[in-house]
């Protein structure tokens, strides 16, 4: 039993840094993107466009501007540590960001696609999905902060206004649905 706690602290701890060095590399882009006049936007996804595959992953790690950013970094950051929690943030997180970042390539509308939420909608499907897809009490636990901290973020799944990647947030969403599914523990 100590030997399962201490390995699953030290997971966490390490999904912990990896959340910790997602987050800070946002902000490192976004400084940068300020300075060279958000030149690195370029590399945000542009739907269909075959130059612009690189935007698949690019296009969570970039934002229009500083408040866009601080919008973004507390539920990440939060819902992050929730995913931290449950043991799976790294290949969660790259599931999430991978489909997301193609379905919007996909299917989204004609225009330039950034921003980390699609990876904050993901990660609250995710959680919430894990408790369906576990059936275990951490989970459900995991499941009902989430609901308790951001469960009016559903609504952000009906924001259809042209400044919004409503695809986005709708795809990531369904992403972590599916990486639940995918990367559920098997029930004994």
């Amino acid at each position: 039993m100590a030997k399962l706690n201490l390995a699953t602290s030290k997971r966490t701890i390490r999904d912990l840094r990896f959340l910790l060095f997602i987050i800070a590399l946002m902000w490192v882009l976004e400084i940068a993107n300020l300075v060279l006049d958000h030149q690195i936007n370029q590399l945000a996804l542009v739907p269909r466009q075959i130059d612009r595959l690189f935007g698949i992953l690019g296009m969570h790690f970039l934002h229009w501007s500083i408040p866009h950013l601080l919008a973004n970094t507390l539920p990440l950051a939060i819902l992050g540590v929730l995913v931290c929690i449950d043991g799976k943030a790294p290949k969660v997180t790259f599931s999430i960001m991978l489909l997301t970042g193609a379905l919007v390539w996909l299917f989204a509308r004609n225009g330039t696609h950034a921003g980390a939420s699609g990876l904050v909608l993901g990660y609250f499907g995710y959680l919430l999905s894990s408790a369906y897809f576990e059936r275990s009490i951490k989970n459900i636990i995991l499941a009902i902060v989430t609901i308790l901290i951001y469960g009016g973020i559903v609504i952000s799944l009906l924001d259809f206004r042209d400044s919004i990647s409503f695809e986005g947030h709708i795809f990531g969403f369904l992403a972590g649905i599916i990486s639940a599914g995918v990367w559920r523990r098997k029930i004994k």
